[in-house]
């Protein structure tokens, strides 16, 4: 499984302005949105940086290409000083989706553990692309570039 989404991830990533995330890369594959293999797979790509070495001239991060769309909104109205609800709503994330949302943060970060604060040292992920992306429509297709 992890195989089959990094050998995805190095094909689309050889094109030059190509950001697939792994959430993009597991719904190409067919796998499901499994949230610790997502955090598997962005352990690999921080531990063997050179996966994302052309990437990074562009400001790509392990963290840019791990969390979701969504999971970027609600970071980024923590940094806002959004509370946790709006927070939620903002990203439109569900009640019950919102705990495993605030992990992933927490995990990258993001998020201090167990209080909706920004952890210390989160400024390394506002770097180059950090939590920004934009999404194109054409023809039906979908392209998400964070």
């Amino acid at each position: 499984m992890l195989d089959d989404v990094l050998a995805f991830l190095d094909e689309r990533w050889k094109k030059p302005l190509d950001i697939t995330t792994i959430d993009q890369a597991l719904t190409a594959t067919g796998l499901p949105d499994d949230d610790d293999l997502r955090w598997q797979l962005h352990e690999h790509l921080e531990s063997n940086p050179g996966r994302l070495a052309e990437k990074v001239r562009f400001g790509v991060s392990a963290a840019t290409v791990t969390l979701t769309n969504q999971e970027k909104l609600a970071g980024r109205a923590l940094l806002l000083g959004r509370g946790e609800d709006e927070a939620r709503d903002h990203a439109e994330i569900s009640p019950e989706e919102w705990g495993a949302a605030k992990k992933m943060l927490s995990r990258i970060g993001l998020l201090a553990p167990d209080v909706w604060r920004p952890a210390a040292g989160h400024e390394r992920l506002l770097d180059g692309v950090g939590l920004l992306f934009h999404t194109v429509r054409t023809d039906g297709e979908v392209f998400n570039v964070p």
